[in-house]
């Protein structure tokens, strides 16, 4: 059992890592809606072309599989879509900590209740304290945002607790998939996977920039700039420099994402739900504000840091 511990802990490494290139990539070509569908139908692409390589350009394929991969890829897109519009009426901090209590509690009680994986003390404490150092993400947002309307609106709170249920769903379909038995392996799924998101990625996208008619290479200004002078005065930046290293950014985040995930649904195959999720979720939210600190400078203040601190002691209980 040490060993699917280890893979879990390289795949929360490289979740980590990829919300880094993700911040790289927005700060090179923004955070609209078209430069982030563009970025996970190409991610999407890749990680599938990379995956076949690797499995010996073969692919497993069942029914439930195409199914199963499709309706992850749907719920993946539609709360990447809804946290958007989250994003614009209310503070990110509520907003992530919604996303990955959900992606923790949901397949945690799924766990328990339907999988009857049992429920030790040290668990229960793990999900209690993981739960509260969520509120803490949330009282720094506040603080921050003091004076403002944000993050009152009943929207705001609708559209949060349906990221929770979604993302939740996510990790269960995963699940669900990686203990059948007429499931596909890992690396198969995750092709297909892949394949589904970045299909549905490029239709959305594609219909957003026929409606908007704009290029989908632009940036939010750029956009903005094009509509305005219907195309004629501007002159794309999407230079040499500038495409290789959103390729190179997009073969790294194919690279990391895909890896992180199959090494989870192969964790997911032999590791109690209630123990994977809660040890993903905790693990990715305490490296990633270290990869911030390392490549960003982003130094958490005392009430974040003392959030992640209960999420690193959390984490640690589901190991007992």
């Amino acid at each position: 059992m040490t060993y699917y511990y280890i893979l879990l802990l390289i795949a929360v490494i490289l979740l980590a890592f990829q919300f880094t290139l993700n911040k790289v990539y927005q700060k090179k070509r923004g955070s609209s809606m078209i430069s982030s569908l563009l970025f996970t139908t190409l991610t999407g692409f890749a990680a599938a072309v990379i995956f076949i390589c690797a499995n010996g350009f073969r692919i497993d394929f069942t029914l439930y599989s195409l199914f199963m991969a499709s309706l992850t890829a749907t719920l993946c897109t539609t709360y990447t879509l809804i946290g958007f519009k989250i994003l614009s009426i209310g503070p990110m901090a509520v907003y992530m900590m919604f996303l990955m209590l959900g992606g923790m509690l949901l397949p945690y009680l799924y766990g328990v209740f339907f999988l009857n994986e049992p429920p030790t003390v040290f668990r229960i404490i793990g999900v209690i304290l993981l739960a509260v150092s969520m509120i803490f993400p949330v009282a720094a947002g506040k603080r921050k945002n003091s004076g403002t309307a944000k993050g009152t609106s009943a929207l705001f709170i609708i559209l949060c607790f349906a990221v929770f249920i979604i993302n939740g769903f996510v990790s269960i379909v995963s699940k669900m998939h990686q203990i059948s038995e007429i499931g596909v392996p890992a690396a198969s799924f995750v092709i297909l996977s892949n394949l589904a998101t970045a299909v549905i990625s490029s239709v959305i996208l594609a219909i957003i920039c026929i409606v908007k008619k704009v290029p989908p290479t632009y940036t939010e200004h750029e956009a903005i700039l094009y509509a305005s002078t219907s195309g004629e005065n501007v002159k794309a930046k999407s230079t040499g420099k500038m495409l290789l290293t959103i390729a190179l950014l997009v073969v790294l985040q194919a690279a990391c994402g895909g890896t992180s995930y199959a090494l989870q649904l192969i964790g997911a195959s032999k590791v109690d739900a209630s123990v994977l999720y809660p040890i993903i979720t905790g693990g990715s939210v305490v490296l990633s504000a270290v990869s911030a600190f390392v490549f960003f400078r982003e130094k958490p203040d005392r009430i974040t840091l003392f959030g992640l601190i209960l999420s690193f002691a959390a984490t640690f209980l589901f190991l007992l």
